[in-house]
C-alpha cells in the first residue's frame, strides 16, 4: 500500500487539491467521501489533518478506522473476484494499512511539503488556510 498511496497521491494530485479547496470553501458541516473512504479519501483527510498539525500517530489511528469499517465486507469482496490475480490484488488491498498513510504523508512533506504539493496542483491558499483554522478550532 505504500507504493499505491504514493501513486494515488500523484495521480489524483489535482483532485486532492480540488477536494481540500472545496472543504475549505464550504460552510460547515462538510464531508468528503468515496466508495470506501480509505484510500483517496484517506489521503485527502490525512493531508488536511497534517496541515492542521495533527500528529502522524493520530492520523494513522484515524485512518485505521476505515480498515475496521470495511473488515466485515472483505470476505465477500474477495469471493466476488473474477480470477485469482484479482483475488490476490484484493487480498493485498484489504490488509490493514497501519501507519502506511502517515509514512507516505511524511515522505511527501519531506520531499516538497504537503501544502506546496496541494498549491502546486491548484489548491486555493485562502481555502486551505480556512480549512486548517477550522480543524484547529479557530474562528
Amino acid at each position: 500500500m505504500h507504493e499505491a498511496y504514493h501513486a494515488l497521491a500523484d495521480h489524483y494530485r489535482g483532485q486532492l487539491a480540488q477536494a481540500l479547496t472545496a472543504l475549505g470553501r464550504a460552510d460547515p458541516p462538510a464531508a468528503i467521501h468515496c466508495a470506501g473512504g480509505r484510500d483517496r479519501t484517506g489521503i485527502a483527510c490525512g493531508m488536511a489533518l497534517w496541515l492542521a498539525g495533527v500528529e502522524p500517530d493520530a492520523i494513522a489511528a484515524d485512518h485505521a478506522l476505515s480498515d475496521e469499517s470495511w473488515a466485515p465486507y472483505n470476505a465477500e469482496w474477495l469471493a466476488e473476484a473474477p480470477n485469482e490475480h484479482e483475488r490476490e490484488r484484493r487480498r493485498r488491498v484489504s490488509q490493514p494499512a497501519g501507519v502506511t498513510l502517515a509514512e507516505v504523508l511524511e515522505e511527501i512533506e519531506e520531499q516538497e511539503g504537503i501544502r506546496h504539493f496541494l498549491l502546486g496542483a491548484g489548491a486555493d491558499e485562502a481555502a486551505l488556510d480556512r480549512l486548517v483554522a477550522r480543524l484547529q478550532g479557530k474562528p
